[in-house]
């Protein structure tokens, strides 16, 4: 067709009288044209002019001249063996023609959507894969008009069936081929893959996409090219030379001036568009030299920005203002919190200055345009030391006894140093020291930050007179019967208060030495102070449960009254017993003995005479201090 497509310049038919289907169309550099496909015409049909062919081949290569006027060569390839042989063994998926009229082919051969099959194609000595199983990718280089195979190999699995279905491939200008394919079928992980691919195994039930690269190492200089941002004028525009195989360079960078280096940086003098040429040479290489050109967009030039200054802050700061001049170079301005400037703190482009609110730490950045050129960029470090150190309140303590002072506030890494350095016991240069003054003191902290800002303060330790170990508490008795009042008394007694607990226990909780009526076990804890010093006692008064009665109420079951001093009167025996009646009976129930009185006890007479040996019986009644009533009888023995 000519260049609009209106006309038809030339065309053809090509083939046999059997299936033949081109899959592909090429260009060599004098616009012959290739073509590949599938063929299934009689053997020896459709070979003219070629080096490299099989008869029986079932894929078709064909070169034609410009006008489509002539077969200038054409050939078969295919399986040399097996059950490929005289059918097609691929499907065609990428085909190229080099810069030295080298031949590229891609295509896959397998059993999963028909009977296409990769079994005895040829592959070269250094094949990359020298097996297949049938069911593989397929890649060949053939040399200028089929003279020669120069590489074949198989790609793919041991197991899987690997296809594509419908998809192509694709070949660059260096002539490396680039897949996209159904790789690892029948949830197999043979496809070949490198170390440091996305993914080495096939995670999915059945086929995967599988991607591949394969460069082929074609001989060819191939020019390529880029220039590195900022492109600005009046600065140096940095290129980079990508180029395939080059071994001398030309560059042409569109403004009149030229370079032989390999990587050169240019200095365009004015803004504007310009098409900058690279010529790559290698008379090694096939094709010798190759171009390729870049359209590059020179900006004006930056703005003159000022030179920036950091900011140290010590101290508590709500805002901080960012300021930056460009001389009125500038028409365009952007703070940012990053180097890549994804957030902007100005409120306009037109503002120079941030405010920042509240203040953090850290470098900011700014840049400054002018007719949208290039930019200036600048950036600035804010130290902020805005913690305040703080000591804890006054404390207060007793006479030789230790107080904690606390600091608080600071930040990590700075230093402190306490004074009066002779009274600290502990934790000189930590937050907290343990201190001993003789009386009341001052002790101050000099705090520098880790960005150098200084704090001092100080705290007030008072001492008292009185010593915390000399409290003392008491309670006389401290074992009673319920409802019995007893005598508490606390020490010092003099230039102190005090505060008894329970309070409502207590006769008066604000003396040294109140009563108590006790009913139950009880703790009382009495705090004095001297106005600066405090401490606590505490005494415990316990109330015995009484028992009315046996085995607290003993009558013995025998005596002996002889005169030798030695269990010679009957007693009761018992405490708190606030009354009682004993009686003593003979065997005629005649009462030989009776009193009220448990000091008064029976001496073995009746009537002034001694009664025999005999047992006799006793009845006693007691009535305890708790209001308990008792009785009990039981036997007593005279023995003489």
């Amino acid at each position: 067709f000519n260049a609009n497509g209106s006309a038809l310049l030339a065309c053809t038919y090509y083939g046999s009288t059997a299936y033949d289907q081109f899959y592909f169309a090429g260009l060599d550099h004098a616009d012959n044209v290739y073509l590949f496909g599938q063929t299934s015409a009689p053997s020896g049909v459709l070979i003219s002019a070629a080096g490299y062919f099989q008869n029986t081949g079932g894929q078709l290569l064909t070169k034609l001249s410009n006008d489509l006027g002539t077969t200038l060569w054409s050939a078969r390839t295919g399986a040399t063996s097996g059950p490929g042989m005289g059918v097609p063994n691929i499907s065609p998926t990428a085909f190229l023609v080099d810069y030295c009229d080298k031949i590229y082919i891609s295509g896959w051969g397998s059993a999963v959507m028909g009977s296409l099959t990769t079994t005895g194609l040829p592959v070269s000595p250094d094949a990359y894969q020298g097996t297949t199983d049938g069911n593989d990718f397929y890649l060949a280089v053939y040399e200028m008009d089929m003279s020669g195979l120069s590489y074949a190999t198989y790609f793919g699995g041991s197991q899987s069936l690997e296809h594509v279905d419908g998809g192509t491939s694709r070949f660059d200008r260096r002539g490396r081929v680039y897949g996209a394919v159904c790789a690892g079928c029948g949830n197999h992980d043979d496809f070949p893959s490198t170390p440091n691919a996305w993914s080495t195994t096939n995670n999915s039930f059945n086929c995967n996409l599988g991607v591949f690269k394969f460069d082929f190492d074609a001989p060819l200089v191939i020019a390529d090219l880029a220039a590195n941002a900022p492109l600005c004028a009046n600065a140096p525009v940095q290129f980079s030379n990508q180029s395939h195989l080059g071994a001398s360079w030309l560059w042409d960078f569109g403004d009149g001036n030229t370079s032989t280096e390999q990587a050169p940086a240019h200095v365009y003098a004015l803004p504007g568009t310009y098409t900058v040429q690279l010529n790559a040479y290698n008379a090694n290489a096939c094709n010798a030299a190759d171009s390729a050109t870049l359209l590059v967009q020179v900006l004006p030039e930056a703005p003159v920005l000022l030179p920036l200054d950091d900011v140290f802050l010590c101290g508590p700061a709500s805002s901080l203002l960012l300021t930056a001049d460009a001389q009125g170079t500038a028409d365009h301005w952007q703070w940012s919190s990053n180097a890549q400037f994804t957030d902007t703190l100005n409120a306009s482009p037109a503002d120079s200055t941030a405010l920042l609110a509240p203040v953090l730490a850290g470098t900011y950045h700014v840049q400054a345009t002018q007719n949208g050129g290039c930019p200036a960029i600048g950036t600035l470090t804010v130290i902020a030391e805005l913690a305040q150190a703080a000591i804890s309140p006054d404390v207060s303590m007793c006479a030789d006894d230790t107080a904690l002072v606390t600091l608080s506030g600071i930040d990590p890494g700075s230093t402190i140093a306490w004074a009066p350095a002779s009274l600290i016991i502990s934790g000189q240069g930590t937050a907290q020291i343990q201190v001993a003054p003789p009386t009341a003191t001052y002790f101050v902290a000099q705090v520098e930050g880790p960005g150098g800002c200084t704090w001092q303060d100080s705290a007030l330790v008072n001492v008292g007179l009185m010593s915390g170990n000399v409290v003392n508490a008491t309670a006389d008795p401290l074992l009673v019967l319920a409802g019995t009042t007893v005598q508490l008394g606390a020490t010092p007694t003099t230039g102190v208060t005090y505060a008894w607990v329970p309070a409502e226990a207590v006769s008066n909780p604000s003396i040294a030495a109140p009563t108590a009526v006790v009913n139950a076990t009880t703790t009382f804890l009495v705090t004095v102070s001297d106005g600066i010093c405090t401490s606590t006692a505490a005494v415990t008064v316990t109330v015995h449960e009484l028992v009315c009665g046996e085995p607290d109420i003993f009558v013995p079951d025998a005596f002996t009254p002889n005169g030798d001093g030695n269990n010679d009167v009957l007693f009761v025996r018992g405490r708190h017993i606030a009354g009682m009646h004993l009686q003593v009976f003979d065997r005629w129930g005649e009462v030989v003995f009776a009193t009220e009185d448990q000091g008064t006890g029976w001496d073995g007479r009746y009537k002034d005479k001694a009664v025999d040996p005999a047992v006799y019986v006793y009845w006693l009644t007691v009535r305890c201090a708790d209001g308990q009533d008792h009785f009990q009888k039981g036997n007593v023995t005279v023995i003489r």
